[in-house]
C-alpha cells in the first residue's frame, strides 16, 4: 500500500534528515504533519475495512474512538464467523499497534519540530533585535552625516556670497601644483632609494665575500701557526740531536786521542820488547793482542761515525721538509 511505502521512505531518509527538512520548511510544516497524521489514520481505517468488509464503519471523527467502536462492531458482527476472522483480527491488531507506534513517532517528531521551530523563532527574534539596533545606529550616523553635509553646503553658500571662491580656487590650484611637485620629488627619492638599495646589496655581497676571504685567510694563518709550532718543536729536537752529535764527535775525538796514545805506547813497548829478551812466540802473541785491540777500537769508531752521519742526514732532511 501507499501508506507503508511512505513510512519506509521516511525512515530511510533518517530521523536527522527528516528534522532538518522540516525545520527548514518553517512553521507551515506543522499543518503538513497534521495532514499526514490524518492521512495515516484514514489509511488505517481503509485497511481495516478491506480486511473486514462486513463490519460497518463507525461515524466517529476521533481515531481512537473510531477504533474502539470498530472493535465493538466487529465483535458484534463476528458471532457467526469468529474462528474464520481470528487471524484477520490478529493482523488488524498488529497493524493497529504499528500504526499507533507510527502515530506516536510522528507526534514525537512533531513535538521536537515545534521545539526546534520555537528555538529558531527565538534566534530570529534575537537577530531581528540586533539588526534593529544596528539600523538605529546607522540611521543616527546618517542623520549626523546629513547635518554635516548641510553645514558644509551652508559654508559653501557663505563663501560664494563673500566672494572668496576665486581665492579658494587659486589656493586649490597652488596646492595641486605643490602636490604634483611633491609627487615628483617623491618619485625621484624613490628612484634614489632603489639605487641605494641596489648599491647596499652589492656592498653587502662584497662584504660577505671579504668576510669569507678573511675567514679563509684566518684559517690558513692558524694552519701556518700550527706548522710553525711543529717546526719549532722539530728544531728544538734537532738542536738536541745536534748537541748529542757534538757529544758523540767529542767522544770520537777522545777515542782517536786514546788510539794515538795506544799507538805511541805500543810503539814504545815494541822498542822495549826489541831490547828485551822475548821469545818469538811471545812476540807474536803480543802483536796479535795489540792488533786485536786496535781493530776493535777502529770498529767502534767506525760505528760511531756511521751513527753520527745518520743523525746528520736525518737532521738535514727534517730541515729541508720544514723549509718546504
Amino acid at each position: 500500500p501507499v501508506f507503508y511505502f511512505e513510512i519506509g521512505t521516511l525512515f530511510e531518509l533518517g530521523l536527522e534528515k527528516f528534522l532538518v527538512l522540516h525545520c527548514e520548511a518553517g512553521v507551515g510544516k506543522k499543518k503538513e504533519h497534521q495532514s499526514v497524521l490524518e492521512s495515516m489514520e484514514a489509511e488505517s481505517r481503509a485497511f481495516l475495512h478491506r480486511l473486514l468488509p462486513h463490519v460497518p464503519l463507525p461515524s466517529d471523527q476521533d481515531h481512537h474512538k473510531w477504533l474502539q467502536n470498530f472493535e465493538a462492531s466487529m465483535n458484534e458482527s463476528s458471532s457467526g464467523g469468529q474462528e474464520g476472522l481470528a487471524e484477520k483480527l490478529k493482523e488488524a491488531e498488529e497493524a493497529q499497534k504499528v500504526l499507533q507506534k507510527d502515530c506516536e513517532t510522528y507526534k514525537k517528531v512533531l513535538a521536537e519540530t515545534e521545539g526546534i521551530l520555537q528555538r529558531l523563532q527565538s534566534s530570529v527574534e534575537q537577530e531581528e533585535t540586533s539588526w534593529r539596533e544596528k539600523l538605529e545606529v546607522s540611521q543616527a550616523q546618517l542623520t549626523q552625516m546629513t547635518q554635516k553635509v548641510n553645514a558644509l553646503e551652508q559654508e559653501v553658500d557663505r563663501l560664494n556670497s563673500d566672494g572668496d571662491v576665486e581665492g579658494l580656487r587659486r589656493d586649490k590650484q597652488h596646492l595641486e601644483a605643490e602636490l604634483e611637485r611633491a609627487e615628483g620629488e617623491s618619485a625621484a627619492y624613490m628612484s634614489e632609494v632603489l639605487e641605494l638599495k641596489d648599491l647596499l646589496t652589492e656592498l653587502q655581497n662584497k662584504l660577505d665575500g671579504s668576510y669569507n676571504e678573511a675567514v679563509r685567510q684566518n684559517e690558513e694563518l692558524d694552519l701556518l701557526k700550527t706548522q710553525l709550532t711543529e717546526t719549532l718543536c722539530k728544531l728544538e729536537t734537532e738542536e738536541g740531536e745536534r748537541q748529542k752529535v757534538a757529544g758523540d764527535l767529542y767522544k770520537a775525538q777522545q777515542s782517536l786521542e786514546l788510539i794515538q796514545e795506544e799507538i805511541v805506547k805500543a810503539a814504545g813497548q815494541a822498542d822495549l820488547i826489541e831490547t828485551s829478551s822475548l821469545t818469538p812466540t811471545e812476540e807474536i802473541d803480543r802483536k796479535e793482542k795489540v792488533t786485536a785491540g786496535l781493530n776493535q777500537t777502529v770498529q767502534e769508531l767506525q760505528e760511531l761515525l756511521q751513527s753520527v752521519n745518520r743523525q746528520l742526514t736525518k737532521g738535514h732532511e727534517r730541515v729541508r721538509v720544514s723549509s718546504n
